[in-house]
């Protein structure tokens, strides 16, 4: 890390929706973000090929920079030439494309069933089908769920480590015999995460007929998960099974000198763990991307990596998805003013036929930023079964939380893209909320893979914009009573403000000036230090500025409808009308 390998990197963030090409460079003797192009995608049709939308965001790229990256054939100049053009390294990250099928087979539902389905969810797999020792279906019908399943990967585990190994080769067995009934050529790979004993039994009892990855056991002890081994044979069957087989992968793979190219929700993992692992306090930092079709959530605890992705939620091409995992009512009580049932219904699935779609409307806006908070709580929600320290059901306290995806840099204040992310994450204590305004997070974690130093450097540059700082404070009291006190000294002016429960409040700090805040929590209100407990910090501003969420955890709302709309409204002009992008 004390080199650096190349001058110039090029990365391409190939989504379902936009392509984007992020140039990083050496300006002033450190790596720097230069610039960003945009295209539509191209994977789906008319082009079904995704090396087309990357030329054209290089084109605009192009336009941008005043610099040639295609030569004369349409390929990537690698490396840079003299004349400035082209570039030393490229590299890509993939978040397009369906979710694997996915069967999980395992002994115990609230054991190793359990971890196979948190297994599934670091990755762009759907569930399809689960069996396991209580299933009560007859083999032939178990027989005929596996072949209407039609699955591309089978995960099976179970079997502690010099456990038990019979009942997982009878499960196994199962799937063999399944396996025998398909065309040679819709046959699924095999990810077997259980017993190390078996593995050599499963390898006998699939040769022949499927392809089988091996990992360690996701349950070597009855109390101990490991799914990290798993997880990285998962990503490789993700780029096996949907990437390599996507037009214009392999050109995309060529420029990338052969190496395999990256999902963005892994490359996005990689980000949130560096910026863990620099932060202050209790060193924890959480990420959301918020896509399209998914949402990738991942947490960063010290050293340890927690990645979750909903394949099936999104803004874009899963809007009508959502409303399959909550009623729409959870959709609209975020809106600041009232809507039917029908508009609603009508913009959110458009929204998944068209999802490039902007919104033209301030009530489409607001439905749209309602999607976006009910994406992440649904998101947040399934990541937190697998994550340490989040036993009383809230979210635990994260020095940072960084966001990134269209839906929340293009918001136009940068307040409102803080009020998306204060109502869908809800963080708990002091958090500094950070936008990936240029969306280039997951280009930065695939870029570490060539040149840590680069992306190093460029997280430490002001290409994420600070937000600000959160003070969320957990507790139930009355609407309008006093829940915390807030001093500020050392600003321009002192402050002393009262927040009562049921608002957000706004104070004003400039981006580069740090100040004195003493907070004092009224009885039966915790800020993130006890419960009533008070403490002075010095906090720095942001785009936002200092942000008191004093409405509690989970976030009340009032009972009444038209209380309820008085409340949002609140919220909306407090954060949601502040701050450039």
């Amino acid at each position: 890390m004390t080199t650096a390998p190349t001058d110039s990197l090029l990365v391409a963030d190939i989504g379902s929706v936009t392509t984007r090409a992020a140039l990083l460079d050496i300006v002033n003797g450190q790596f720097r973000f230069v610039a960003l192009g945009e295209a539509p995608s191209s994977v789906a049709p008319p082009f079904g090929d995704m090396s087309e939308g990357v030329r054209h965001a290089l084109d605009h790229l192009g336009q941008i920079t005043g610099r040639a990256f295609l030569d004369e054939d349409e390929r990537l100049i690698l490396p840079a030439r003299a004349d400035g053009s082209g570039v030393d390294a490229f590299t890509a990250t993939v978040s397009a494309g369906e979710p694997l099928r996915a069967v999980l087979v395992g002994l115990m539902p609230n054991i190793s069933l359990a971890s196979a389905q948190r297994l599934a969810t670091t990755s762009y797999v759907r569930v399809v089908e689960l069996f396991g020792l209580g299933d009560r279906r007859r083999e032939d019908q178990q027989l005929d769920a596996l072949l209407h399943a039609r699955p591309e990967v089978v995960i099976i585990s179970g079997g502690t480590e010099n456990g038990s190994q019979a009942a997982v080769l009878r499960l196994a067995e199962t799937v063999a015999l399944a396996a025998q009934l398909m065309p040679e050529t819709a046959r699924p790979e095999i990810l077997f995460a259980g017993n190390s004993a078996a593995r050599e039994k499963i390898k006998t009892l699939f040769a022949n007929l499927c392809h089988v990855e091996v990992a360690n056991n996701l349950r070597p002890e009855l109390d101990d998960e490991d799914v990290a081994s798993a997880g990285r044979g998962l990503a490789k069957m993700y780029e096996h099974l949907r990437l390599k087989r996507m037009a214009g992968y392999n050109e995309m793979s060529q420029w990338r000198g052969g190496g395999s190219i990256t999902p963005a929700a892994n490359a996005f993992g990689n980000v949130v763990r560096f910026l863990g692992k620099t932060a202050d306090g209790k060193n924890r930092a959480l990420g959301v991307d918020l896509g399209a079709s998914s949402t990738a959530v991942a947490a960063s605890f010290a050293d340890n990596l927690w990645l979750t992705v909903r394949a099936d939620v999104g803004v874009g091409h899963s809007a009508s998805n959502l409303l399959h995992h909550v009623p729409l009512e959870n959709v609209t009580r975020w809106l600041p003013e009232g809507l039917s049932a029908d508009d609603a219904h009508d913009y959110i699935f458009n929204k998944s036929i068209h999802p490039a779609t902007l919104p033209h409307e301030a009530r489409e806006l607001y439905l749209e930023h309602a999607l976006a908070c009910e994406c992440l709580l649904l998101a947040v929600s399934a990541a937190q079964t697998g994550w340490p320290a989040s036993a009383s059901g809230l979210l635990p306290q994260f020095d940072r939380i960084i966001g990134t995806g269209a839906a929340l840099a293009r918001a136009p204040k940068a307040g409102q893209a803080a009020l998306m992310m204060l109502n869908g994450l809800q963080p708990t204590g002091i958090t500094q909320l950070i936008l990936d305004w240029h969306v280039i997070a997951p280009a930065l974690g695939a870029a570490a893979a060539l040149n840590p130093v680069a992306a190093v450097q460029i997280l430490e540059t002001d290409s994420f914009q600070t937000l600000g700082t959160a003070v969320s404070l957990v507790g139930r009291g009355r609407i309008g009573q006093t829940a915390a006190r807030i001093k500020i000294s050392g600003g321009d002016e002192a402050v002393d403000a009262k927040v009562p429960f049921g608002s957000i409040k706004i104070f004003r700090l400039p981006p580069d000036r740090e100040v004195k805040v003493a907070l004092h929590p009224a009885a039966g209100f915790n800020a993130g230090f006890g419960v009533g407990a008070a403490k002075t910090l010095t906090v720095r501003g942001g785009a936002v500025g200092l942000i008191v969420d004093a409405r509690g955890r989970p976030v009340a709302f009032p009972s009444n409808p038209a209380k309820r709309m008085a409340a949002v409204n609140q919220w909306y002009r407090e954060l949601g009308e502040y701050g450039e992008p």
